[in-house]
């Protein structure tokens, strides 16, 4: 009774969906406070956290547990670098690049934009970033700048002698980047977060979403949507790109980065219309009427990239484009049910489970996602993508140990990659 109560007050405190966790991460938390604490009961330790706004923010520290390194999924910094080079400094030469880490966790991401920025040639003046946490021991930390090995991962590490200064096994951060961010305590799950902050031109916003229940989720969304310039951008996880369907977010759709613009006020959303080809039969819903119109609202007057043609020889193929289509709108039960019909005919094919997958975890489904996922490993072990969004999953489940194995087997496959290149 006493840990429902706990779980309900996170939720209410932090937007937390306790599923995304599971019970028995969060009764691990409790149970360490209580030792801590030197508490038997959890009914008093509910007591003691109701009086205690100090145990409070060490209990989120418990259940919070941060997995970040520098430039984690660097395909997305060099977006960044892209983005400013070829976009915001032509169009503001004189201006300052405003940029936002929510959550900025123990300080690696805020800390490689800066490195980034620097290294496409901006000077310090030529930007502001502000870097948010619920946690002020993560804060801390971030503030101290002070790292060991496990927070630098991969194989591109050129720019730690360059930022770093390494003492008795420690990397020390330079102090010419210390200085270049601002940390803030704050919840982005407040509905009053940063209310009267000057708006930002980019919002790294990756791996906190998949934490909220629904309702937290949608209001979020709104916040940073608030945050952003017109034409500014937003990067999120992997596994949460599904969210920001039917958002004013529109995907920018290059190399693997997962980065969104923020649209203006005045494109307005139409219907569009796509047609099942008559060669489609749906399996799973008979009542699919084969001539079906569906009808998504997507973004006017945006550079949508070009839909392929339906071609009615090859309906196996118009499936899964269907399927990518659908979940792009956000009809996922149309998209799940284009992705079965494929796969009923193709079951070889590691894609369509990965975006079966996908679409399964963007409707909270994950233990179908994980799944879905591992069949695509099974068909394709050096699958990256799937490798991603399961690692990715187990994380986001407190399960730390497969999850570092799925790490490692993701590194030593761009290990051996890298290696192959160089051969070349």
């Amino acid at each position: 009774m006493a840990q429902s109560v706990i779980e309900a007050l996170l939720r209410s405190k932090i937007g937390l969906d306790v599923n995304s966790i599971g019970s028995a991460a969060i009764a691990s938390a409790i149970y360490q406070r209580m030792a801590d604490c030197g508490i038997n009961q959890m009914s008093s330790y509910l007591e003691h956290l109701q009086d205690s706004p100090q145990e409070w923010d060490i209990l989120i520290d418990s259940v919070i547990v941060p997995e970040t390194w520098f430039f984690r999924e660097p395909e997305s910094f060099a977006f960044l670098k892209r983005y400013v080079l070829s976009e915001w400094l032509p169009k503001k030469p004189q201006g300052v690049l405003r940029v936002l880490s929510v959550p900025c966790a123990t300080g690696e991401e805020p800390y490689s934009i800066a490195i980034a920025l620097l290294e496409a040639g901006l000077t310090p003046a030529q930007f502001h970033i502000d870097a948010v946490d619920i946690s002020k021991q993560c804060l801390l930390k971030a503030q101290r700048g002070i790292y060991d090995n496990y927070s630098f991962r991969g194989n591109h590490l050129s720019f730690q002698e360059r930022y770093f200064q390494s003492i008795n096994s420690k990397y020390h951060l330079r102090s010419s980047v210390q200085t270049l961010v601002n940390f803030i305590n704050g919840n982005l799950a407040n509905p009053n977060f940063l209310v009267n902050t000057q708006l930002y031109d980019v919002v790294f916003c990756r791996n906190l979403l998949i934490y909220f229940d629904s309702t937290t989720k949608e209001q979020t969304i709104r916040i940073l949507e608030k945050l952003l310039i017109e034409g500014g951008l937003l990067f999120v996880a992997h596994v949460e790109a599904a969210l920001l369907m039917k958002t004013q977010f529109f995907s920018m759709h290059q190399s693997s980065a997962v980065a969104y613009k923020k649209l203006s006020n005045h494109q307005n959303f139409v219907e569009k219309n796509y047609t099942i080809p008559s060669s489609y039969k749906p399996t799973i819903n008979p009542q699919l009427s084969t001539q079906k119109r569906y009808t998504f609202p997507i973004k006017d007057r945006v550079e949508v990239p070009p839909q392929k043609p339906i071609a009615a020889n090859n309906p196996n193929t118009d499936l899964l484009d269907l399927a990518k289509t659908a979940a792009d709108r956000g009809c996922l039960d149309e998209a799940v049910q284009l992705c079965n019909d494929y796969l009923n005919e193709n079951q070889m094919n590691a894609e369509a489970y990965v975006l079966l997958g996908e679409v399964q975890q963007a409707m909270s489904h994950n233990e179908q996602a994980a799944q879905s996922f591992r069949k695509a490993i099974y068909l394709q072990p050096g699958h990256k993508a799937a490798l991603i969004h399961l690692a990715l999953l187990k994380e986001q489940q407190g399960d730390k140990v497969s999850a570092s194995l799925l790490w490692q087997r993701i590194y030593r496959l761009q290990h051996q990659k890298n290696d192959a290149m160089e051969l070349e």
